[in-house]
């Protein structure tokens, strides 16, 4: 198979890893498996701020309800099925990424 040649400037640059100015099918292989692995970090990053976002929001959420005056009794009644169906959620965000890296980690 014929080498692949570069054009100055190209954006396929990076590709060329020892720099000799032609990307071999290694270096491409090379390349492709490092941006799996940082498409595969990146997902878990976000993942992982997701979690965290949720369990601030649940702690927020109750210590904002608890606080005597800011939100009325009244309304502490109405709120109660939907604040059931906001924890429910936020822990299934929560035990969804817990399980999933657990998962994950035994693979």
């Amino acid at each position: 198979m014929a080498q692949k040649k570069l054009q100055l400037n190209s954006e396929y640059n990076e590709y060329d890893l020892d720099g000799d100015g032609t990307v071999t099918d290694e270096e491409l292989a090379a390349m492709k498996s490092i941006k799996e692995t940082e498409m595969a970090e990146r997902k878990q990053r976000t993942q992982k701020r997701m979690a965290w976002t949720a369990m601030i929001a649940m702690l927020l959420f109750t210590c904002v309800l608890m606080i005597p005056g800011v939100v009325p009794e009244t309304r502490l009644k109405l709120l109660a099925d939907l604040s059931a169906l906001f924890y429910i959620a936020m822990a299934g965000v929560v035990g969804a990424f817990m399980g999933m890296t657990a998962y994950m980690s035994r693979k």
